[in-house]
């Protein structure tokens, strides 16, 4: 959750939203883990079988309208903040499947170029799916091997880690957008207590219930 569009207001309810998430949450038996928090942001996780369901409407820009606390004058503000809605990553390592690798050997190599011995100890192991390739070239075929095997895995691992990472960021980034009133999700209004979801098509007049957790009053 980012405070966008409204300064101080948009920051506000960054804290009131996170808080009705809180409840929502509780409401359903999900629970929830605060990770990070500064003013206008907050990462919390939810856990639980329907986590994914109860919040996958949540994405996208949230607008709050209504007379902060601080106006002096009476004026009506507009404030907005950006909610993104990831699965947390997960960078469980995986083993090598053997078809998926080429294996050769060859004579090992000494300092110099010397031969090192009679047998092809030396290994160089390729994993075809992303090119990656580790040589060992050490005494022992069999050891070689292992080692090769056991390098190889992390670097793939490591390939695909980083890949996971990149479209973890770039679905982040294109869920927030900015902090601007494009592309509204919902629309807060407290002067009129009226609480509309622009993709849904749907509303509740019940606006103190949605800030106290009841998202089903929006979410038909």
């Amino acid at each position: 959750m980012q405070s966008g569009e409204g300064g101080q207001d948009s920051k506000n309810f960054v804290d009131e939203l996170f808080c009705a998430y809180l409840k929502y949450a509780k409401s359903l038996n999900l629970k929830s883990e605060l990770l990070s928090k500064s003013e206008g942001h907050i990462i919390v996780k939810f856990c639980g079988k329907k986590a994914g369901m109860a919040f996958k409407h949540e994405s996208g820009k949230h607008c709050c309208q209504r007379v902060p606390v601080t106006e002096s004058k009476g004026r009506r503000h507009t404030s907005i903040i950006s909610v993104a809605v990831l699965p947390i990553k997960s960078h469980d390592d995986k083993p090598l499947i053997d078809t998926d690798l080429t294996v050769t050997t060859q004579g090992g190599h000494g300092p110099g170029g010397q031969h090192q011995n009679a047998t092809d100890s030396a290994v160089r192991m390729i994993h075809k799916p992303t090119r990656l390739s580790v040589f060992i070239n050490g005494k022992s075929q069999h050891a070689n091997k292992r080692e090769a095997r056991k390098i190889l895995t992390a670097r793939v691992n490591s390939f695909y880690h980083q890949q996971q990472d990149d479209a973890y960021n770039s679905h982040r980034k294109k869920q927030m957008n900015g902090g601007g009133r494009g592309d509204k999700v919902r629309t807060y209004n407290f002067i009129s207590g009226i609480v509309k979801d622009h993709n849904l098509r749907t509303k509740t007049g019940n606006i103190e219930g949605v800030m106290r957790g009841k998202f089903q009053l929006i979410l038909v």
